[in-house]
């Protein structure tokens, strides 16, 4: 699937939140057209305080100016449940993104050690790996992660609403999800660099959506239905929304899942926190029932959410993997 036009349309969910109900279903339709015609959208009126999103670049840039050493004191590499840092060059231990000109840190929800899917040794369930010396990073990751996960749950509101099913539909898969943030850094590279210097290479995303703050120099491109790659400008104060695999096989296709990549040409250092909406790990993606009909069957047998993530994630980061007990 890809991108049906040369732009990425603006939502505005500040209806989502002022309980104007017409309003509300106006939001629902516009987020339906952007999902089904191109599978990306800004969002503005997201209620996310910006001074938290500067903390959070702030945080990260921090993080990312570290030595080597310190960096990869917490290595993914050492966490059995795909947490930690990622190194450039190294953003998988195959082949498949060896090449991609980014460093990352990512977290996931962090659990106590007395939880019981951490007791019970489930997958993508477990502790976060934190960098030593930063004070306040710990807080600041967390504090982000918590209202992203709140905007999470207005989006997939407005999903229901857009596909004219129950919210408990939807929202009922997402009571413990395993939703990540990752901090991504893109080096500086020649405004000239070749396609093939990419920052992260085409991909489309697994989980059901995925929200993203990027700083003003650019690098995100979407690709459009002739192959095109359309330039995801930065909007200042504005996120950008796209959907993943988990509700395009939801909708039976009516939504997309886009091709996306990024090539930093901007001569700067970018920065971008992509917050990877995924379900709860037992959760079942099949085919709403509004989505389908005798002429219109089911295109994707039922799965869940969990296993699609972490099969995906044992296939990038082996070595985490094994450290899985």
């Amino acid at each position: 699937m890809a991108v049906d036009a040369m732009h990425i349309p603006v939502v505005d969910l500040s209806p989502t939140a002022d309980g104007d109900a017409a309003g509300f279903q106006k939001v629902a339709r516009e987020i339906a057209a952007a999902a089904e015609q191109s599978g990306f959208l800004y969002i503005t009126g997201h209620g996310t305080p910006q001074a938290l999103i500067d903390r959070t670049f702030e945080a990260s840039k921090a993080f990312f100016a570290r030595t080597d050493a310190e960096k990869m004191a917490i290595s993914l590499a050492h966490s059995p449940h795909f947490r930690g840092y990622l190194p450039i060059g190294g953003f998988g231990d195959s082949t498949e993104r060896a090449g991609d000109l980014v460093e990352a840190f990512q977290a996931m929800p962090e659990l106590a050690a007395d939880d019981p899917d951490v007791l019970a040794g489930k997958p993508l369930h477990g502790a976060n790996l934190w960098p030593a010396g930063m004070p306040g990073f710990r807080e600041t990751v967390l504090d982000y992660m918590a209202a992203l996960a709140t905007l999470s749950e207005r989006m997939l509101r407005a999903f229901a609403a857009a596909l004219t099913v129950p919210d408990d539909m939807l929202l009922s898969k997402f009571r413990k999800p395993i939703s990540q943030l990752r901090l991504m850094h893109y080096p500086a590279q020649a405004p000239q660099s070749a396609v093939e210097a990419q920052g992260v290479s085409p991909h489309t995303d697994t989980g059901a959506f995925t929200i993203l703050a990027q700083d003003a120099n650019g690098g995100l491109e979407v690709q459009n239905r002739d192959g095109a790659w359309v330039p995801a400008v930065p909007i200042p104060g504005a996120f950008v929304v796209n959907i993943g695999d988990s509700i395009m096989r939801w909708t039976n296709d009516r939504f997309v899942s886009t091709p996306h990549r990024v090539i930093n040409r901007s001569g700067r250092d970018r920065l971008s926190l992509p917050y990877f909406v995924n379900a709860d790990y037992d959760a079942v993606i099949e085919c709403l029932p509004t989505c389908q009909g005798p002429d219109n069957p089911a295109k994707y047998p039922p799965l869940n959410q969990g296993p699609l993530v972490y099969q995906k994630f044992k296939r990038i980061w082996p070595s985490s993997a094994a450290r899985q007990r």
